[in-house]
């Protein structure tokens, strides 16, 4: 051991001033071995089990070693290889030996007597390398094999092979046959491995290696205390490796964006950058058309809010564990748990908590139940059935533990599609048909969360950012970045081309801007193909806001601005579900003769554009109709700005929505 520890050390010494150069690169991989066992010994039995045997000197036998590799080069000439490998393998030992003995008739004849004794083993084991190399892909090996036996077991016997006639004094032909675990086996493994391997790309690139190897391990520690018995073990075979694909290091939105705001705007025509970066900003209005703006319009109204909660929730594709966008409340929380909390959230804000909501309310009625049904897509594999009854179970676990819901109000159902399931040939729609449904007889459990909000108006609705790059060139990523001094406000993003515009309704994000916000600042940050990051110029667009609180000081005419919203509608449907029918006539029993309302459909970005544009007409029309409403008072945006991130599952079902506002003049 010391001879080899001596050697390995000089070869590190000797490759000191090679470690300045390019290496080759780290490798991963497996490995495959057959390994033949040599065992030598010098016992008659093991611990106190009888044998007869006058001695067990030698053994061999055979194994398979299967593991993982890392292979991490330390110079030009030397690598530390680390495996880890789990490994089946035994020994066959079989001793004769000849007896005068007394027969039948009462001469003397000769017996020949079988001793046999086999073993199994079962080890992991850990086994550091050191590869020098030779020549051009041959590498020799050397370092320590240190293992963990598992089990070690053993099955000895005797028996009486001549005369065919004759019996032991037992009357049979066998005698100590035992079988269990060897006595005072060692547990630990450990020996010295030597070897050599040779690599064999696989392609062009040299990024794949085929490498057969062969290996010797001595092992200088008994098998079993008590006994002279050492194992050792000769292994050929294949080790496959290759080289991991660089993972680029990906910077947070904050640290990109103060890496660019530390970084000069390339001018044109310099030659040292690929590329210059610009961004325009204009007005959006609700129809989708754009116009020049000198400022942005936030006005504060009076409102009541009607925010629908959609009884879905969402998971990732093959799990079952609740995503963490929903919160988790402790016990704290819990107790102080409002309804009231939702003050000026948004739908999604609201939406997010659904199981807090349906776990209060339920708290709330005692004699309420709720069915949670699990659904599926195919794409979560081949136990698909299994994931959505799962994912059933780990919300009513929630609803118990988190709020004390007693199991037998919940009704656990499972399927594989939801009964009103969306395209599964779209990604889109698998991501939707993973979810639990929570469905109630009781109204109240699934009930429009309600509130009396200060709703903020932009106007225009939003921004359209033209953002470009001179010249047009292939870029690795873009980010267009909206500010408020150190704050993010929010980030539009994307790896293809830069887009010609990329649109942003404000209200989205309505909570980030401060009520005395005065500016916000937006910037195009790209990167090349290199990860060189090249930003635009940095631009303010203004903001002036109106607070209640100053229309207050000021006086004059004022008035305030409900907010229902309706979700829900059926696959390619305009009409209204018996839950939009009630609420459209709470709506119209709202409406008084002053006011002024406006019906506006919105959907999703699933389909086609003029498709959607139109399915959001008829949805308005529809509620307008069941508001008493004139046609005149429907409109539809389509897809056009949509009301929320069309990312996310839960974004595309609150976009197909119908809003009602309702506009009331006051003093």
């Amino acid at each position: 051991m010391r001879t080899l520890t001596l050697f390995l050390a000089s070869l590190v010494v000797s490759t000191v001033p090679a470690l300045t150069q390019d290496l080759p690169p780290t490798r991963i991989g497996a490995i495959a071995n057959f390994g033949y066992g040599i065992h030598t010994a010098s016992f008659q039995q093991l611990g106190s089990i009888d044998n007869c045997c006058p001695e067990f000197t030698s053994a061999s036998g055979s194994g398979i070693f299967l593991g993982l590799q890392y292979i991490k080069s330390l110079s030009a000439d030397l690598a530390l290889h680390v495996r880890g490998h789990y490994g089946m393998y035994g020994a066959s030992f079989l001793q004769t030996e000849s007896q005068q003995v007394a027969l039948s008739d009462g001469n003397l004849g000769s017996a020949l007597i079988e001793h046999s004794l086999n073993a199994d083993f079962a080890q992991i084991s850990i086994e550091p390398l050191v590869g020098y190399r030779l020549a051009p892909g041959l590498q020799a090996l050397g370092g320590i094999t240190a293992g963990f036996k598992m089990s070690s077991t053993f099955d000895q016997k005797e028996r009486l092979v001549e005369p065919t006639s004759a019996t032991f004094t037992t009357g049979l032909r066998e005698r100590n046959a035992y079988q269990g675990d060897i006595p005072d086996a060692t547990a630990i493994a450990l020996g010295i491995t030597v070897g050599a391997s040779y690599d064999l790309p696989l392609n062009a690139s040299r990024t794949m290696f085929l490498s057969p190897e062969v290996l010797f391990t001595f092992s200088p520690l008994g098998v079993a205390k008590g006994v002279s018995w050492s194992a050792h073990q000769l292994r050929a075979g294949l080790g496959f490796s290759f080289v991991p694909p660089e993972v680029e290091e990906e910077l947070t939105d904050a640290e990109l964006l103060a890496f660019a705001r530390s970084i000069e705007p390339p001018k044109r025509g310099d030659l040292t950058v690929p590329f210059t970066s610009d961004i325009a900003a204009a007005g959006l209005r609700d129809d989708g058309t754009s116009a020049d703006i000198e400022s942005v319009r936030i006005e504060e109204f009076s409102s009541y809010r009607v925010r629908p909660i959609l009884p879905y929730v969402f998971f990732g594709q093959g799990s079952y564990d609740i995503p963490s966008r929903y919160p988790a409340l402790s016990g704290g929380a819990v107790n102080g748990f409002s309804m009231n909390n939702f003050y000026n959230l948004n739908a999604i804000q609201t939406y997010l908590h659904v199981l807090n909501i349906v776990g209060k309310r339920l708290k709330d009625d005692p004699a309420a139940t709720v069915t949670l049904t699990g659904c599926a897509d195919p794409s979560d594999g081949a136990n698909a059935a299994e994931i959505s009854r799962a994912r059933a179970l780990v919300v009513r676990d929630y609803l118990e533990q988190t709020w004390g819901i007693n199991s037998s109000r919940m009704i656990i159902e499972s399927r594989i599609l939801p009964d009103q399931a969306s395209n599964s040939e779209d990604a889109d729609g698998r991501e939707e048909n993973r979810r639990v449904e929570i469905s109630s007889t009781t109204s109240t459990i699934l009930a429009p969360v309600t509130s009396a909000d200060t709703m903020r108006v932009f106007t225009p609705s939003g921004i359209r950012f033209a953002p470009k790059i001179d010249p047009v060139v292939p870029i690795a990523s873009w980010t267009i970045f909206v500010t408020h001094q150190d704050r993010i406000i929010k980030t539009l993003a994307g790896t293809d081309a830069v887009p010609t515009a990329a649109d942003w309704r404000m209200e989205e994000q309505a909570r980030y801007i401060p009520r005395d916000a005065r500016s916000v600042d937006y910037l195009l940050v790209a990167r090349d193909s290199v990860g060189q990051v090249i930003p635009s110029e940095t631009k303010t667009l203004n903001i002036n806001q109106v607070t209640l609180s100053d229309k207050a000081r000021t006086g004059g005419t004022d008035k305030s601005i409900d907010r229902y919203s309706m979700i829900l509608f059926g696959f390619d449907r305009a009409d209204l579900s018996a839950t939009n029918q009630e609420l459209a006539a709470s709506i119209k029993s709202r409406i008084t003769p002053s006011a002024t309302t406006r019906v506006i459909g919105y959907t999703d970005r699933s389909g086609a554009e003029d498709y959607n544009q139109r399915l959001s007409e008829r949805r308005a029309q529809a509620v307008a109709g069941a508001l008493g409403l004139p046609a005149s008072a429907a409109s539809g945006q389509g897809e056009r700005l949509p009301l929320y991130d069309n990312t996310t599952p839960e974004g595309r079902f609150y976009s197909r929505t119908v809003e009602v506002i309702v506009e009331t003049p006051r003093r």
